[in-house]
């Protein structure tokens, strides 16, 4: 291990999964499905019990995070699953869309053969997402795993002791202790 790997996994990993826990989390806490005084072990307990969240509904996007999640296993593993399988899902698209040979390879092979491409591409990377651990560097395993969870766990507490519920509302007061008060 060296400090390079570690820089590497906390900016691939680990702030992003702190940040999704960090809403998530937020979003459970203030719907009361789960209270903020919790410990570690009741919450991992009731977050295994959730399967819907009464509070995001008419919120089209919240619900849709939310219910990948559920579905990629909630808690840690389901949430570090659920950030890989964005990584690769985004660099395949971006893959996609910026190479031109992709579309004349489309023309060649026929629609139906492209379509069934994309269905095995897509199962690939579930099953990708659901290993999650090997996705990412082997050279250093144990410290990708480790700045994972520690980065859940920081999310989950930050969720926890700020009343904040999302992004927006914490950009505003950021805003307003930096905006020197008129006399």
């Amino acid at each position: 291990m060296n400090v390079a790997d570690l820089f590497r996994a906390f900016l691939s990993l680990g702030l992003p999964v702190a940040a999704l826990s960090w809403v998530l989390f937020s979003w459970i806490f203030s719907s009361g499905e789960i209270g903020r005084s919790e410990k570690r072990a009741a919450i991992k307990k009731q977050v295994k019990k959730l399967r819907s969240l009464d509070g995001l509904r008419g919120k089209t996007g919240r619900k849709l995070v939310f219910d990948k999640w559920v579905k990629s296993g909630t808690g840690f593993y389901g949430l570090a699953g659920l950030w890989t399988l964005v990584v690769i899902e985004a660099g395949e698209l971006l893959e996609f869309l910026t190479d031109p040979d992709r579309f004349a390879s489309m023309d060649e092979a026929g629609i139906a053969a492209f379509i069934l491409g994309i269905v095995v591409n897509q199962l690939t990377n579930v099953i990708q997402a659901m290993i999650w651990w090997s996705y990412w560097p082997a050279d250093s395993l144990l410290v990708w795993v480790s700045v994972a969870y520690v980065s859940f766990w920081s999310g989950v507490e930050l969720a926890r002791r700020s009343k904040a519920q999302s992004v927006s509302e914490v950009l505003t007061r950021i805003r307003d202790k930096n905006t020197p008060k008129s006399e």
